[in-house]
């Protein structure tokens, strides 16, 4: 796989979805950073990778909860910095104030990267909005990232594909947040199911991950193929 993962669990799990890869230049790019990841990054050579970026999908705690012991961590023990690509100036604020309370100053161990510096980054093209939950609205995005020359599109938790759709072209890989018993602000397997086929005839790989049963999900999508469960590290 082009991503590998910390995790894939859904909110109540032991280790919550988050996602990693490698660039080119040594660089560490981490998606998404609840405390489960945080935990795993603290046994890694953190300190051997030029520079450590998260994307953040959006605010909830599965999903940022680790972020700031991670800047801190980095920061106190390697001197590092973290560079936080925020996918709206609505959502930086709100990461700028999480963080604030959770005792790091702004630019303290981390910086927020604006949309100049993000077009001079060439595995990032688009944040994509997306709608998962009502108290977030406006503020939950998935990422269309290239990695090893394949377009990558990433949802973070969603309730929709549409907003996805036109980044989804031939030969592209679909990271997707997927539930096997909850709908509303996840895609419900069974109910998705006939439109992840319809994708892997025109040759889009599919991965599925924030799960909440992997074995019932894996009897769901046994005989097709071209949709598979994300591995984890």
């Amino acid at each position: 796989m082009l991503l590998k993962f910390f995790g894939i669990g859904s909110g109540f799990s032991d280790e919550h979805t988050s996602a990693y890869f490698f660039t080119k230049d040594k660089e560490m790019v981490i998606i998404d950073c609840p405390v489960s990841t945080f935990q795993k990054l603290k046994n890694m050579d953190i300190c051997n990778y030029k520079k450590l970026y998260v994307l953040i999908t959006h605010t909830h705690g599965d999903h940022i909860g680790g972020l700031s012991l991670f800047i801190q961590y980095a920061f106190f023990i390697f001197k590092k910095p973290v560079y936080i690509i925020a996918p709206s100036d609505e959502v930086a604020k709100d990461i700028i104030k999480l963080l604030e309370i959770q005792g790091v100053e702004y630019r303290e161990g981390y910086e927020l990267l604006d949309k100049d510096q993000l077009k001079k980054i060439d595995w990032y093209r688009n944040s994509i909005l997306t709608e998962h939950a009502p108290e977030l609205e406006g503020k939950c995005f998935g990422y269309n990232l290239e990695i090893d020359g394949k377009n990558v599109i990433y949802t973070g938790d969603t309730c929709t594909l549409e907003p996805f759709m036109p980044y989804l072209k031939e030969g592209s890989v679909l990271y997707v947040d997927t539930s096997v018993y909850y709908g509303r602000i996840h895609l419900k397997l069974e109910d998705i199911l006939e439109d992840f086929i319809s994708l892997t005839k025109r040759n889009i790989k599919i991965y599925l991950m924030h799960l909440d049963d992997v074995l019932a999900a894996e009897k769901i999508i046994s005989d097709i193929s071209k949709i598979e469960i994300v591995a984890q590290k």
